[in-house]
């Protein structure tokens, strides 16, 4: 057993002194009763003041934030969420039209090229026959008289007598020459010379059509003798071309006078 040192011994029994509490050498110290009777009390007086510390203050109660409220839909975003939508049986059509519109425009026929008299005609109209040259491009005239708006028709009710007028050229200068009554100026050449019969009746149709505006159907038996090829001479003779000589050619070739 170890020994404690007597001076350890010594200081703590003066420690304990001073403390109040008693050794076992010394009896302890009388206290009074009202003292001991009040100590507990001041404790537990003092132990709750302790315990309960600072008090914080209360907290307001917070109000929830409100909800976000949605913008606004445009009009025309309403519009289109309303509008009624493309029924499902019409996407196979839409999808297939652009190929049902190739198939159809392959079945269209293409539009319809000058006829042959006519396409004949305007060739010598612009031409070997060197008409636009005087009569102008379109028939609006210049050096020789116009033939649009219906002049060359008015000039020539007969075309008969246009075809002559073709083949032979104008009259001495000072002679009437068209039923009009207009005085020839000598300025028209005969082309009976340089061009054949049936260029003659193909420029006189176009004139007529293209320029003048007479219906097709007016010149079908000028059409019929342009196409009568077997009566037709080569040349119309210049000076020996009347309209007795256009019947007797439509005569041959079956056709009726009109």
């Amino acid at each position: 057993m170890v020994e404690v040192p007597e001076h350890l011994l010594q200081r703590s029994a003066d420690r304990r002194r001073d403390l109040g509490a008693t050794t076992g050498d010394e009896p302890a110290a009388e206290v009074p009763p009202s003292e001991t009777s009040a100590a507990p009390a001041v404790a537990q007086a003092e132990a709750p003041a302790a315990a309960t510390g600072p008090s914080l203050p209360e907290l307001p109660d917070l109000e929830p934030e409100p909800e976000p409220q949605p913008e606004p839909v445009k009009p025309w975003v309403h519009a289109a969420l309303t509008r009624k939508k493309i029924p499902v049986w019409a996407v196979p059509v839409l999808i297939f039209l652009p190929f049902w519109a190739i198939i159809f425009a392959g079945t269209l026929e293409s539009p319809e090229h000058d006829s042959e008299i006519i396409a004949l005609g305007r060739e010598v109209y612009e031409g070997n026959g060197g008409c636009a040259g005087c009569h102008g491009a379109d028939g609006g005239g210049g050096i020789g008289p116009a033939m649009v708006d219906g002049q060359v028709l008015n000039s020539f009710v007969d075309w008969r007598n246009h075809v002559i007028w073709v083949v032979n050229g104008s009259p001495p200068a000072g002679q009437v020459y068209n039923d009009e009554g207009d005085v020839s100026t000598a300025g028209m050449p005969s082309n009976g010379d340089k061009l054949s019969a049936r260029e003659i009746l193909a420029v006189t149709y176009f004139e007529r059509v293209e320029l003048g505006g007479a219906a097709e159907a007016d010149l079908h038996d000028l059409e019929e003798l342009f196409e009568a090829e077997a009566v037709l001479p080569n040349r119309f003779d210049i000076g020996g071309t009347f309209p007795s000589t256009l019947n007797g050619l439509m005569a041959s070739a079956g056709i009726g006078a009109g």
